[in-house]
C-alpha cells in the first residue's frame, strides 16, 4: 500500500509528503484563488504524476531494450471540464527523445507498454480522461 499525507501550512498552502519515499512538495494556489503561489497547484501535481509515471516506465522499458537515452523530456497538456466537477477530460503527452539506436518503432513500443500496461496513474483515469501520445525523436 502507498500512502501520502498533506499538512496545512498556512492560508491555501500545504506540504505533501510521500510516506514511502519521505520526500515532500509544496502545494499552493494562485493569489487570485486566495493562495500565495508558493507551490504547485494540486491539479499540476496530478498531471506531473501521470507524466512522471509514464516517463519512468518508458525509460525502464527502453533500458531493457538496450537503448541508451541521451535525452528524455515529457510534456503533458490537458483540458478540464468547464462545469463542476472540473475533471480532466483530455490530455496529450509529448515525448521528446534521443538516444543511440533509438527509432520510432522502439519508442512507440515503450510508450504504448507504459500507457496500456504499466503506468498506474494513467490506468487510474482510463475511461474518464482520454490521453493521446506523440513521440518526437531528435
Amino acid at each position: 500500500m502507498l500512502e501520502a499525507e498533506i499538512s496545512w501550512a498556512k492560508n491555501r498552502r500545504f506540504i505533501a509528503v510521500g510516506k514511502s519515499s519521505g520526500h515532500a512538495i509544496m502545494l499552493d494556489t494562485p493569489e487570485k484563488s486566495g493562495g500565495e503561489n508558493l507551490g504547485i497547484k494540486p491539479t499540476e501535481a496530478f498531471l506531473i504524476g501521470i507524466a512522471g509515471c509514464t516517463a519512468v516506465d518508458m525509460v525502464n522499458i527502453l533500458s531493457k531494450m538496450r537503448i541508451e537515452l541521451t535525452l528524455c523530456e515529457v510534456k503533458i497538456e490537458a483540458t478540464q471540464k468547464e462545469d463542476y466537477p472540473k475533471y480532466f477530460d483530455h490530455g496529450k503527452i509529448i515525448y521528446t527523445l534521443s538516444g543511440k539506436d533509438l527509432d520510432e518503432k522502439k519508442a512507440r513500443k515503450a510508450v504504448d507498454l507504459s500507457m496500456d500496461k504499466y503506468c498506474a496513474v494513467s490506468q487510474s483515469v482510463k475511461g474518464r480522461m482520454e490521453i493521446s501520445t506523440e513521440i518526437r525523436i531528435v
